[in-house]
């Protein structure tokens, strides 16, 4: 049994399809693990999700969904708890537009309000649903698949968190583990 995992595909469905076609994965007996960042940045996060959703609907076996960074910090903005999802970097506005049709525009408090309210009514219960249940971290023997560059290799003993550093690659060091740094836009792999 092998495990494929597929990371940050942040709205890019048309390239999760073709990246799921290049797997050489037997669907019987090996994982398949998504890291979350289905969302934000590009042209149809819910395309995104509803694949990944109809996979897990599928194969609930071999077929594993962990909740990203994104998806956490859309959940905190729906809360009210932050908006960091709504500022420019994090790519929100993007998935705000495709799930409400609307541009994103805030200039005082009550947009704010508004734009929680329109969001949380837009997205289907089902996303939000897989964003509350999935799990935020998994540990497991994984092969490592990364789009952009192309490299297939396994790693061992993973340890996958929403915002890895370097004090987690180091805490998890002491205890045996290798921690993969998986937003590929960063510096360093730890």
């Amino acid at each position: 049994m092998k495990t494929f995992v597929v990371g940050d595909v942040h709205g890019r469905a048309a390239q999760l399809h073709g990246l799921l076609e290049m797997l050489p994965r037997d669907e019987a007996t090996d994982m398949l693990v998504f890291l979350g960042d289905l969302i934000d940045r590009g042209p149809d996060a819910p395309g995104c999700v509803e694949l990944v959703m109809k996979l897990c609907r599928e194969n609930p076996e071999r077929v594993l969904c962990l909740r990203g960074n994104h998806e956490q910090m859309l959940l905190d903005f729906i809360e009210g708890s932050a908006n960091l999802w709504i500022t420019p970097v994090t790519g929100g506005e993007r998935t705000f537009e495709q799930y409400t049709g609307k541009l994103l525009s805030v200039t005082k408090e009550q947009d704010l309000d508004d734009a929680r309210r329109e969001v949380e009514s837009s997205v289907p219960s089902e996303h939000l649903d897989l964003s509350h249940q999935t799990p935020a971290r998994h540990c497991a023997p994984i092969f490592a698949l990364d789009a952009r560059h192309g490299v297939l290799q396994e790693l061992s003993r993973q340890a996958l968190h929403l915002w890895p550093h370097a004090d987690a690659a180091a805490a998890t060091a002491r205890a045996g583990r290798t921690t993969w740094h998986l937003h590929f836009s960063q510096r360093h792999w730890y």
